[in-house]
């Protein structure tokens, strides 16, 4: 089996970072459920190849699941989520941000701080844009920040907008970047057994099986039974308006019960 190698990282040691992060998102195009991103820290003891590590969708739950106690001994990692709630008000780029920036508070509060981040893709939906004028004017920029501050308060007082280093980016680097795909394996398994969670007070949507993505069995769900809380009430569900005004009602109930302010 194709396993992913050390090129990436291995230029980056040479450039002389220390630590690097691998990133990648599982969840982008579900239907419930958080948007995930796990990220794996490597330092230049990480020299050996871990065998059959490659792109998590290229493994069978087995597989993946066989490789996490060899991750976990060959690298740090971290995984962050965004909510259904929080990708509904700040769409998926932020919502990826968030969830990146969340993992990497997680590894902070450890003490590693990566120096330069390898993620999936040609697009750089981690790097803050640069800031401008209207900023402050973008309810869902302000809300984002406000996200963001909650998220690093504490981690590390000398970061004040989170970690914000050089990024790289590389198509199908999951499947060619060790720590990349790290990252995919560590963010797909704990996604994974997340949605099999929810799927036991909510049957119907056969989450064990599709795991939040829009099957047909899973759309069909969605028009007869209407969304769930974990539903992202944004995105174009087979659901009627009264569905989705309900749904909208009984998952702000549930925030407030949590000590939430309905947007997160």
């Amino acid at each position: 089996m194709h396993s992913a190698n050390l090129e990436h990282e291995q230029k980056l040691f040479t450039a002389g970072y220390r630590l690097i992060a691998g990133l990648d998102e599982v969840g982008r195009g579900a239907l419930a459920g958080p948007v995930s991103v796990g990220v794996a820290v490597l330092d230049q003891q990480n020299q050996q190849i871990l065998e059959g590590l490659t792109d998590s969708k290229a493994l069978t739950p087995k597989r993946r699941e066989a490789l996490i106690p060899r991750i976990q001994k060959w690298c740090s990692y971290a995984i962050g989520h965004t909510t259904p709630a929080e990708i509904d008000v700040l769409g998926m780029t932020y919502a990826l941000r968030l969830a990146a920036q969340r993992a990497l508070a997680d590894l902070a509060y450890r003490g590693l701080y990566p120096e330069a981040a390898l993620l999936d893709g040609k697009h750089d939906w981690l790097s803050p844009p640069p800031e401008n004028l209207f900023d402050s004017m973008d309810p869902v920029h302000r809300r984002y920040e406000e996200l963001l501050h909650r998220v690093w308060n504490g981690a590390n007082s000398a970061v004040e907008k989170g970690w914000s280093g050089p990024v790289t980016t590389i198509i199908k680097g999951d499947y060619q970047c060790a720590s990349i795909a790290a990252a995919s394996v560590v963010a797909k398994v704990d996604r994974d057994a997340f949605m099999e969670s929810l799927s036991a007070e909510n049957p119907h949507y056969g989450w064990v099986k599709n795991k939040g993505y829009g099957s047909v069995a899973h759309r069909q769900a969605i028009s007869e039974y209407g969304p769930s809380i974990y539903h992202r009430l944004s995105w174009s569900l087979p659901a009627t308006e009264e569905q989705l005004t309900n749904t909208r009602i009984g998952r702000s109930e549930v925030l407030k019960i949590l000590g939430e302010d309905g947007e997160s």
